[in-house]
Formats: structure tokens, sequence, C-alpha cells
């Protein structure tokens, strides 16, 4: 009998492979069942789409210990707030939805980031993340680099000498509102020099500063020449600094008094070994190439004291490339160093 049965089943598909369409229909149903095995459990399920796909008893994004979802790629995105609405039976429930981040958390650069993948993983903007760690488009993310990661699109400012919010806000062109409700300070509040602000949705606005002796003159003082050698290269609009070459450790002196803030070995962007002094009133200077430091970071210095020997690391053009890379800072803009000597 179960022989007799597998003859006429087996007949009976025979027959429908040699009809005209028989494979075409056979092909189709294996392709309909494959593609359903593969149906995510949630859309089987018959959950919506949005936030009620977050119900009480299944989360189907995993939440951190600290209340936050992850995205899947190690990054904490967005909090969970609980909510309470009504069934259908008119009882009110207990729901979870998403929550927007509101605060700055710390990213470690993995192996194979960029900026543009890591804004993307944040859901920001390229410029809003580059603009947050001061780095620019041409940077060489380190891996193991903290980069700070804001909630939303918009630029970090810190607060200047007779700032008020009003004056930030015309000058970023956002509303005044904004920058009051999310910093949570009273929109008259007189600010704290050096107290950071986040102006959300805002961008950065580069404001230049003028050149010329007596800027640098009516702050007390002036520079001097950091070293003795052959200026091989100039200011110009692609290279904001002074090379000055000469043998290999010949001494580099501070160019004015003031506070090592920066002094490090390795890469450091093509710097290499190199110094950063803060002389006051928006005022640094910088060193690098060189070929050992002879000051580190808090040390308070004089003007003509020695910092460092001359040198070749960072990215320079091989033994020959002994020289120092000297830029002057004011107010966080690189200007013309032989404009204040």
């Amino acid at each position: 009998m179960v022989k007799l049965l597998w003859r006429h089943c087996a007949g009976s598909v025979r027959r429908v492979l040699h009809s005209p369409f028989g494979l075409q229909l056979f092909s189709l149903s294996f392709l309909i069942f494959f593609v359903m095995g593969f149906q995510p459990p949630y859309l089987a399920m018959g959950q919506p789409f949005g936030d009620e796909i977050f119900g009480e008893q299944i989360l189907f994004a995993p939440i951190t210990e600290m209340g936050f979802l992850d995205n899947f790629a190690g990054i904490k995105t967005a909090g969970m707030e609980e909510i309470w609405v009504e069934d259908e039976s008119g009882q009110l429930v207990k729901k979870f939805r998403p929550q927007k981040r509101d605060s700055v958390v710390t990213y470690a650069v993995k192996s194979g980031d960029t900026v543009s993948k890591i804004s993307h993983k944040f859901g920001l903007k390229v410029s809003t993340v580059l603009w947050a760690n001061g780095l620019t488009s041409k940077t060489t993310l380190r891996i193991g680099k903290d980069l700070r990661i804001p909630p939303t699109d918009g630029v970090f400012y810190t607060a200047k000498p007779g700032d008020m919010l009003g004056d930030i806000a015309k000058q970023h062109g956002i509303a005044l509102d904004k920058i009051s409700a999310y910093n949570r300070v009273g929109k008259d509040l007189k600010l704290e020099i050096g107290q950071e602000l986040f102006l959300p949705q805002a961008k950065k606005v580069f404001v230049q500063q003028s050149s010329g002796i007596g800027n640098l003159g009516s702050l007390g003082f002036r520079i001097r020449r950091p070293t003795k050698g052959v200026l091989t290269q100039g200011y110009h609009r692609k290279h904001y600094a002074l090379d000055i070459a000469n043998k290999m450790n010949t001494p580099i002196y501070a160019a004015a008094p003031g506070k090592v803030i920066k002094s490090d070995d390795g890469w450091n962007y093509g710097y290499g070994k190199y110094i950063v002094v803060d002389h006051g009133s928006g005022v640094k200077t910088l060193y690098g190439h060189l070929n050992s430091r002879k000051v580190f970071v808090g040390d308070e210095i004089k003007a003509g004291q020695l910092v460092g020997l001359m040198g070749n690391t960072g990215r320079v053009w091989g033994p020959t490339g002994i020289h120092l890379h000297f830029e002057l800072h004011i107010k966080g803009r690189k200007v013309n160093p032989n404009n204040y000597f």
C-alpha cells in the first residue's frame, strides 16, 4: 500500500514538472518558503512599528546597565523612559520608549574608525564631531583616542571676558532660548570666564583677528626669536608657521614667559615631539619637530629659557629635515610671528 502511494505521488510530481509551468511554480514556491524562513520575529508576532514595539515584556534592543540602548556597535545612543498609556480595556499600563541622549559621551576610537563613520553611528554631522574635538578633515585618528560626542549637532563655546548669552546667540545665529534651555542657565546670567556652553544646531564662527605689533604690545610684551638658523619656509596661506633649520640639537628657547600646557613625544599629528606654552591673554606658542624636550606640563618658564633641542621628529623629510616648526596663536588663530618679534 505504501509502495503504491509513493508511486502515485512520484508520478504526480513528475507530471507537474513536465507541464509548461510546473518547474516555474515549483521554483516560486521554494523561493517563498525560503524567504519567509528569515522573517524577523517581531514582524511575525504582528507588533506595530514605532514606540509601541517597546512593550513592558518585550524589548528587541539590549539595554545597558546605565539605561541606554546599545545600537549593536558598542555605542550607547539613547536612553529609555517609562510612560503610562491606556490599553484596549482602558487600564493604565507601563510602556518603555526611546529617550534622546542629552549629555556628552566619550567614545574611544576603534580600528577602522573614521570621523565619518563615527558621526554616522551617532546620527551627527561630520563637522559636529570635528569641532567638538578640535580636529580637521585631514586628521588621522589614533586607535584608543577618546572623542567627545555631543548629544546633537552644534558647537561648544568657551566664555570670554564680557560675554553675555544674548551676544553669543546673535553671533552664532541661534535663538537665545535654545542656549538658555539646553545649558540650564538664566538668560541674563553673567558667564564665568572659561565656562563652557553647548550651542545646539549652531555652526562654528571664525572671527578674524587683527594683526600688528600693537596687538601683542597692548598685552604688555613682545616675543623673542626662539632659535638661530636658516628660515627655510615662512608664513603663508598653506603654512601658518615659521620653519627654522639648523644642526641637530640646536637649542630652542621660550619666546616669552608662560606655563607649559603640552609636552609630548610621538607623532602628534605630524608635530613629532612638541611643546606648547600658554603666555596668558589668549597667546600661545608651539615648538615642533624637537629631538628632545627640556620642559614639561605645568612648568612655569621665563623668556629665553631652554625648552628643547632641534630635531626632525614627526612629519619631516628624512634625516636632512632638521628644523624648528614655530607657531604663534592669538585667541585660537595662527598668526604670523614675524609681526610680533
